[in-house]
């Protein structure tokens, strides 16, 4: 064989595949005399898969429109930005309608079924009085509708992942400008690509713009031509421009589905140190629980606190310290049993006494609600008071889901995912309930009773229109100075509202509720003339006064 022969097959370029041998296509690898090399590898850029940037389609882009049409009804008026009870409603109902209308395939589940019914309580608390939490959780809930409607078994980690990458507008714009190509090239209004009509027009506007910066005649020029322009006119296309491009963020979310499973991994047997750590732990933890529950249990359903320490501090401490304490709980049964204690027969003695435990968990827990009543039948209903309740509820559920961990044998992903559905409606119904009107009809029930304490509460009970109208009934209060002050305070409600309902000049900015709460007060002038000449701060130093001197904490 000769030198030119050797060297001519030396040369010859081999296609080879790191993993499967042979590949047409794959990079190839040249052999110069004995040193081969291989070409760099050619780089492109990650994008979000096929479905984000396959071209929209017609019904989408019908979607699109109506989702920018919502938008310029819920929160343009005459006037400008106008956003109320109403139009709001229209927001967080009319995007997940659009959205439905146009996804390719519907994913029908329970979760469904309960997303879509707290997003209809969220659109009536902001029909009626909207406040900051309803409008936030609306506004998650139009997000968590779009995401369960396209797959099963998503949860609050994995949709959360999903909405950092719908912020990714990118390619979501980009298909929907291919989407309105294709359907202008199919309906025969496209025969040539827009590349050189909108790159040179781009081009010239640009150093059009650098030469009015360079140039003040130029300059006044482009100022004449701005102050012609109708800016009213720019700002609600603006307003167009977010409305669709909130409903391209929501219209092809990136579904992140989680990459395991829920059931506990089998681990093999559990370790002599595991099996004895968990036995004593739990041994010990349930006497200590035990002995607390019976030392509480002396004070609790007498009804009062330990002698030197006050209902308040009794009540909010120990709520707040006991949640503590299960909360613990529930992360340590959780860890502790993650492994192969879930599956090992030989930890059956272990999981008896996790079982007890969560039991003991659940006494506490009934002593933390005995500690908030017996606050509320102190000292009367609260909003925060509410909170405690719920939020003591949120921790029981906590307790029953590690315990169906254990019963069922799952893993930590499984009740770490169902305690964040638990925490976001529980959020929610906080969120969406009227909690003032509900405490105010407690705490007015009270003082036409002949309590006094509850007055301290009702000072900032009549500040909200929810609430406002519970407040009546102690016009006809037996004690003057309360008639009084109760009507000094309706009074400055009813001026806050005169201003809100004059600011309401389009049905969008309207809600249900200030107009109607508005005409009841209006109605009822004869009865709080009472008031005379008494001020809102002083009707409240009042009421906080008689409050005090009946003991209030």
């Amino acid at each position: 064989m000769s030198n030119e022969q050797t060297r001519g097959e030396a040369v010859a370029v081999l296609r080879i595949d790191g993993a499967a041998g042979p590949t047409a296509g794959a990079p190839a690898v040249a052999i110069v005399g004995d040193h081969p090399y291989r070409e760099a590898p050619t780089w492109t850029a990650p994008s979000l898969g096929k479905r984000a940037l396959r071209p929209a389609r017609g019904i989408e882009l019908v979607a699109l429109v109506a989702c920018a049409a919502i938008t310029d009804l819920a929160l343009w008026s005459d006037a400008g930005w106008g956003t109320g009870g109403l139009g709001l409603a229209l927001l967080v109902l009319g995007f997940p309608a659009a959205l439905l209308f146009a996804a390719r395939k519907v994913h029908r589940s329970r979760r469904l079924a309960a997303v879509a019914a707290l997003l209809g309580l969220a659109a009536l608390r902001c029909a009626v009085d909207p406040t900051p939490l309803s409008l936030l959780a609306g506004f998650g809930l139009v997000f968590a509708f779009t995401i369960t409607l396209r797959g099963r078994g998503v949860f609050l980690p994995e949709m959360g992942r999903s909405l950092l990458s719908a912020l990714n507008l990118g390619p979501r714009v980009q298909a929907v400008f291919a989407g309105v190509g294709l359907q202008l090239h199919r309906r025969g209004l496209l025969r040539a690509p827009l590349a050189p009509v909108l790159v040179p027009l781009a081009l010239v506007a640009f150093f059009a713009a650098v030469f009015g910066l360079a140039n003040p005649v130029v300059g006044r020029l482009f100022g004449a031509a701005w102050a012609a322009l109708d800016v009213v006119a720019v700002a609600r296309a603006g307003v167009w421009v977010l409305g669709a491009l909130l409903g391209a963020a929501l219209l092809r979310p990136s579904l992140v589905l989680r990459s395991e499973g829920e059931a506990a991994a089998h681990a093999g047997e559990a370790s002599v140190t595991s099996l004895a750590v968990a036995r004593n732990a739990l041994v010990g933890l349930n006497l200590l629980f035990l002995a607390y529950n019976v030392l509480d249990a002396a004070y609790l359903w007498a009804g009062a606190p330990p002698p030197g320490v006050t209902t308040q501090i009794y009540s909010h401490q120990g709520a707040a310290w006991l949640t503590v304490a299960l909360v613990a709980l529930t992360l340590v049964v959780g860890v502790m049993f993650r492994g192969a204690l879930d599956r090992d027969p030989r930890a059956g003695l272990a999981r008896t006494l996790a079982y007890a435990w969560l039991g003991q968990g659940l006494l506490l827990a009934l002593g933390t609600y005995r500690r908030i009543a017996m606050h509320i039948a102190f000292s009367g209903l609260s909003d925060k008071r509410i909170v405690g309740l719920l939020g003591t509820s949120l921790v029981v559920a906590g307790l029953v889901l590690v315990g169906q961990k254990l019963r069922r044998q799952r893993n930590l992903g499984w009740l770490v995912r169902r305690q964040l559905d638990a925490f976001a409606v529980v959020a929610v119904l906080y969120a969406v309930a009227p909690t003032h009107l509900i405490s105010a009809r407690v705490n007015v029930a009270r003082v036409a009773a002949g309590e006094e304490r509850p007055l301290l509460l009702l000072v900032s009970q009549a500040r909200h229109a929810e609430s406002a109208l519970a407040l009546l009934p102690l016009l006809d209060h037996p004690d003057l100075q309360v008639r009084q002050s109760v009507a000094a305070l309706l009074l400055s409600e009813r001026h806050a509202l005169d201003d809100d309902v004059d600011r309401m000049t389009t049905w969008n900015e309207r809600s249900l509720a200030a107009p109607r709460v508005l005409a009841r007060l209006h109605a009822e002038s004869p009865r709080l003339a009472v008031a005379v000449d008494l001020t809102s701060d002083e009707a409240s130093q009042h009421l906080i006064d008689r409050a005090t001197a009946a003991g209030v904490e």
